[in-house]
């Protein structure tokens, strides 16, 4: 497995395909790798000093309605490799 923040993995068993791409929208959420609960992308991109510019042309990636990577940054907690994965889905986004 690749270890870059533009390269992410998942546990294929968990994804809901197709995988869709979006922009932000007010009232979003995820589950942030390696924190328990969940975490507003507003408050994500204002604890890690996103300008306007960055928060508007941030690729989010979703499998049904969750969000399960903020491309480049952040993948969610819920859809992470464990030891009991079978198949691993790696994404890479090229800026």
């Amino acid at each position: 497995i690749k270890k870059n923040k533009n390269v992410a993995s998942f546990d294929a068993s968990l994804l809901k395909f197709p995988l869709k791409i979006r922009h932000w929208e007010k009232g979003d959420y995820f589950y942030p790798f390696g924190m328990k609960g969940r975490k507003k992308l507003s408050d994500y991109f204002t604890d890690h000093k996103f300008s306007v510019f960055d928060k508007e042309s941030t690729w989010i990636l979703l499998s049904g309605n969750d969000i399960i990577w903020i491309t480049g940054h952040r993948a969610d907690n819920r859809y992470k490799v464990t030891e009991k994965t079978r198949e691993i889905v790696q994404i890479e986004c090229i800026d």
